[in-house]
């Protein structure tokens, strides 16, 4: 118990079956996090964090190195991968049915081979993503029992299972990019992921995503997250022309952690 003791950040794990584990991946990183799904008073518990040059060529080798150093990785929990993929489209889940079919759709925007296109569907439509090749039959050997979700997919559920009268747009911010989700009641209209080089250009893409849908400033809702400095900012500058502009709600259980919220939502779906 020693070892594990020190394996897990000095978290006693007795019972893997009442623990989450959520994997966040994306071009320039991997981490993990563990929630103990019995007691939510338990701390979430960060496993690893690393960070390593964006290189298409070397990013498999990288999650393969990252995987085998922490091989607690691959011990019996609940397991949720979240893949944060700068490739990914939607498309309706009708023109989606086999994977022939999805990797067609997504190969009239991307390149990729059939293997390595991962699709999740949410209300009637599909997210087609991949990040590098052979990271899907990677997962499959290591983490068979793991569901994987692109970050979108994992945003556009929670923010859906929100239900409201009025329209909104949510806008989770982290250096360099903005991911999107806009949902009309629990319609989504869009879920996106946007480059930013300065604040505005945040307020830029909301103001236009509200005049491509129609969206009414005086009974629009935007919520903001992310880099605290900027969304700061961006509610003082939002509010000037958007009536509710407000802090997006963190679970309570990880409100008080650095984490993606994208790994958030998924370390502590239904608890």
């Amino acid at each position: 118990m020693e070892d594990n003791l020190t394996t897990y950040k000095g978290v006693r794990i007795d019972d893997t079956a009442e623990w989450r584990l959520a994997v966040y991946i994306t071009e320039t990183g991997m981490s993990a996090y563990l929630k103990n799904t019995e007691n939510p008073l338990e701390p979430v518990a960060t496993l690893f964090e690393e960070q390593w040059q964006q290189d298409e060529t070397a990013l498999l080798r990288n999650i393969e190195t990252a995987v085998y150093d922490h091989p607690q990785l691959l011990d019996d929990f609940s397991t949720e991968i979240v893949i944060c993929s700068p490739r990914a489209m939607w498309v309706p889940e009708v023109l989606a049915g086999d994977y022939e079919e999805q990797t067609n759709l997504y190969n009239k925007v991307y390149k990729a081979e059939e293997t390595d296109v991962l699709c999740d569907t949410v209300n009637g439509m599909c997210c087609l993503y991949t990040l590098c090749p052979g990271l899907p039959a990677f997962l499959r050997r290591t983490l068979s029992g793991a569901r994987v979700s692109c970050h979108l997919s994992v945003l556009a559920r929670r923010f859906m299972s929100r239900g409201s009268e009025m329209p909104r747009v949510y806008a989770d911010i982290r250096q360099g990019e903005v991911d999107f989700v806009v949902l009309d009641d629990r319609q989504m209209l869009l879920a996106s992921t946007q480059r930013w080089h300065d604040r505005m250009d945040i307020a830029y893409h909301v103001f236009n995503m509200m005049d491509v849908y129609g969206l009414n400033p005086a009974n629009t809702q935007v919520s903001l997250s992310g880099e605290s400095e900027i969304k700061q900012s961006l509610v003082k500058t939002l509010r000037e022309q958007i009536s509710y502009v407000m802090l997006t709600m963190m679970p309570s259980a990880v409100s008080k952690t650095d984490m993606p919220l994208a790994a958030a939502v998924a370390l502590v779906k239904n608890t």
